[in-house]
């Protein structure tokens, strides 16, 4: 685990100082080290499934939710009660439609005790023919959830 912090004066008052850590290593056994309700805010961005597989070994849409469980639940017990958390990421087009392992994710995050609150959308103007019948997604989404109390939790998906 490699640890970084960065104190800054606050962008907007010289008066408060913010401290930063930045923590490098693989999340599973880092996020086991740490206390419970720790961490003011996660973000996250995994592999995609079946992306980069060079890089990341790449993972199937079908064991998709299952890889990510054990890290949504780790992330889960170490965001403070008042923490935020954001994910990126993004559905795989197969067989001429959009898996739905993105959509199972927060269901099956929901059941960890996740509670999805909201949701933003944005239009994309880079949208352009993927492979045979589907377009690129020409909007994105903002899932805001929140644990435990009702804080802000956004689970974001490009």
């Amino acid at each position: 685990m490699t640890l970084k912090t960065i104190e800054k004066n606050n962008l907007f008052t010289s008066k408060i100082r913010v401290k930063t850590d930045i923590i490098l290593g693989d999340c599973l056994t880092v996020l086991k080290e740490m206390p419970s309700e720790s961490i003011d805010l996660i973000v996250t961005s995994p592999p995609y499934a079946d992306q980069r597989k060079s890089t990341y070994g790449g993972i199937s849409p079908d064991e998709y939710v299952e890889w990510f469980l054990p890290i949504s639940g780790q992330l889960l017990r170490v965001l403070k009660r008042d923490g935020t958390f954001i994910l990126n990421i993004k559905e795989k087009a197969m067989d001429g439609e959009r898996h739905t392992y993105v959509m199972e994710l927060v269901l099956q995050m929901r059941k960890q005790g996740w509670l999805w609150t909201e949701e933003f959308i944005w239009h994309k103007k880079t949208a352009t023919r993927a492979s045979g019948r589907i377009v690129s997604a020409m909007h994105g989404s903002v899932f805001c959830s929140s644990i435990k109390i009702r804080s802000s939790i956004c689970i974001k998906m490009r």
